[in-house]
C-alpha cells in the first residue's frame, strides 16, 4: 500500500473509474485504498461458492479495526483446517459478540444501506447494537460464562492435528 496514491490516477484503472476515498487521512495528504476486494461469505468464514477458500478482515465484510481482523481471522483459519480434515465448521453463534458481528455485517451487507456502513466493535452502528443486546462487557467472569454457556471454552486451544 502507498502512503499517497492520487485519485486520478486510481480512475483510470479499467473498473476504478468512479472511484472514491471513503477513508482519507491527514486532511488529504494520506489515505488509504480499502474494501476493493470483499468476498460474500457464510458465517463460518467460507467464500460462497468455493469450498476451500475461507476469508478474513476487511477481505471478509466492512469491517474496520484490528480486534476484527484477529477475531475473523482466528476462525478463518481454524475452520480452514477443520475443513482441510474433514470435520464441520464452527459458526460462532449470535449469542457471542464475535458471532454477532459476523453474522449481521453479513445480513447488513447484503442491503443497500447496509453497505455504506463500517462495522466495528469500537463505535458505529455495531456498537450501539452490540450494547442494546446485551452482548458488551467489560465484565471478564460474565463474558467467561458466555462463552461457557456455549461450550466454546478455550475453542481454538483444541489441538486438531
Amino acid at each position: 500500500m502507498s502512503t499517497y496514491y492520487p485519485l486520478e490516477k486510481l480512475r483510470k484503472i479499467p473498473g476504478l473509474e468512479f472511484a472514491k476515498y471513503a477513508d482519507p487521512y491527514a486532511g488529504g495528504i494520506g489515505n488509504s485504498i480499502r474494501y476493493l476486494a470483499v468476498s460474500p461469505r457464510t458465517n463460518d468464514m467460507r467464500v460462497r461458492g468455493l469450498d476451500n477458500l475461507f476469508v478474513a478482515g476487511e477481505k471478509s465484510g466492512l469491517f474496520v479495526g484490528h480486534i476484527e481482523a484477529m477475531a475473523t481471522g482466528s476462525l478463518a483459519g481454524y475452520n480452514a483446517v477443520r475443513y482441510g480434515i474433514g470435520m464441520p465448521l464452527l459458526t460462532l453463534p449470535i449469542s457471542t459478540a464475535i458471532g454477532d458481528i459476523i453474522s449481521y455485517e453479513n445480513y447488513r451487507e447484503s442491503t443497500i444501506d447496509g453497505r455504506k456502513n463500517r462495522y466495528t466493535f469500537s463505535g458505529a452502528e455495531y456498537f450501539n447494537r452490540m450494547k442494546s443486546l446485551g452482548l458488551y462487557s467489560l465484565d471478564n467472569e460474565e463474558i467467561k460464562r458466555r462463552i461457557e454457556k456455549n461450550n466454546l471454552t478455550d475453542i481454538f486451544k483444541i489441538k486438531l492435528i
